[in-house]
């Protein structure tokens, strides 16, 4: 087979009323452009901690309970906006809360170099006509694994526009990214029972309804495979568009 990408997962922690997180967005569009990253960088914004409030005129409300469990697990950032990559502490870094936006690109770097142990791939079907997506996730270990690993599979959505707050003020029009709106497993993710054979594929479907307020066509599906236990460290990351 074709030499396997070890792709990187991005968790920033963000909020409408943080001042200084639309330029961590910028920081991200950087890191995923085709002349760095690209698509081996997946980010997924959570909108939790206190900044995460939104104005009393906000058309949304993008904090859940499940990002602010999230962010507990995480560890709480000494500031906003912060990012986990990989669910790693690096050396230098306190914990897992990278709060210097200017650093993921090293970091996101650093996780590259390493070989993948696995592969990721993702299927979506969605009837637009009841709304019910079908995501099928499938493993593929390049070696035998017997760590307690989980699979989380979530759902984000892009350019959903509405306020936030910026070093020039309040705009009324901000596209948010990457925003997360769902787990669908556990918030944790689940178990991952079987055993992790190499080159023997395991997969799993998952269903969910999106409610009729998220927009289907700026919705994406991302899957994530990690320690369970001693360590939360992620070991691959996949994203497909849930209408593709």
């Amino acid at each position: 087979p074709s030499t396997i990408v070890k792709k990187v997962l991005m968790e920033e922690f963000t909020g409408v009323r943080c001042v200084n997180c639309p330029q961590a967005k910028t920081e991200i569009d950087n890191l995923q452009s085709e002349s760095l990253f690209g698509e081996d960088f997946i980010a997924v914004a959570y909108h939790a901690g206190f900044f995460s409030r939104p104005y009393s005129d906000s058309k949304n409300d993008y904090r859940t309970e499940q990002g602010d469990a999230i962010l507990e697990f995480l560890d709480q950032p000494i500031g906003f906006p912060s990012g986990v990559v990989n669910r790693k502490q690096f050396s230098g870094e306190d914990d897992l809360q990278i709060e210097a936006f200017a650093t993921w690109g090293g970091f996101v770097g650093q996780e590259l170099e390493e070989a993948a142990i696995m592969s990721l791939d993702l299927e979506t079907t969605y009837n637009e006509s009841n709304r019910v997506l079908n995501v099928s996730v499938a493993i593929t270990p390049t070696q035998n694994i017997s760590d307690a690993l989980n699979l989380s599979v979530l759902i984000t959505e892009n350019d959903i526009v509405d306020i936030q707050l910026t070093p020039d003020g309040i705009i009324e029009d901000y596209a948010q990214t990457h925003v997360f709106r769902t787990m669908i497993t556990n918030t944790f993710g689940n178990r991952i029972d079987e055993a992790l054979i190499a080159n023997q594929s395991i997969s799993n479907i998952y269903s969910f309804t999106l409610p009729t307020d998220w927009v289907a066509e700026n919705c994406k599906v991302v899957a994530f495979v990690h320690h369970a236990e001693q360590s939360k460290e992620v070991l691959q990351v996949e994203e497909v568009a849930v209408i593709k």
